[in-house]
């Protein structure tokens, strides 16, 4: 077996794995599930698995800035909505709201040389009364 192949018994595990390894391995049919899951775990290639496994599935949850993107400026540009009914201007400011703040449309903008002026400072220190 290659270094970096599964067999389909720890593609199962990969597959079935989802924070308990011994489980995942009694899924998977291994007949000791407590000490397969644990043997498992140990491997790098197999932690590469559930990583990119878990990875893939994030991919699909979160939308991208470009999706939000998207989103937002079909909701002011569509004529009818996917049930059927035309957005509401409150629906279309909304959505050019969120389009703006994605942009930085709203943000005030300082500028800044870099130079700081420091100013000196006396200080003196008055003991409090009886110490000297």
């Amino acid at each position: 077996m290659a270094k970096d192949k599964l067999t389909a018994k720890q593609q199962v595990f990969v597959d079935c794995y989802a924070g308990n390894a011994s489980e995942a391995a009694r899924q998977a049919g291994y007949k000791n599930p407590g000490l397969a899951g644990y043997e498992n775990m140990k491997k790098h290639v197999i932690q590469q698995a559930i990583a990119c496994r878990n990875d893939k599935e994030q991919d699909f949850q979160i939308a991208t800035r470009q999706q939000r993107q998207e989103f937002w400026s079909g909701i002011m540009f569509e004529t009818v909505l996917d049930n059927g009914k035309p957005p509401t201007l409150k629906d279309r400011i909304k959505a050019s709201e969120l389009l703006g703040r994605s942009e930085a449309d709203f943000t005030d903008t300082v500028k800044h040389d870099g130079s700081v002026e420091l100013k000196s400072v006396q200080v003196s220190f008055v003991a409090p009364p009886g110490k000297k």
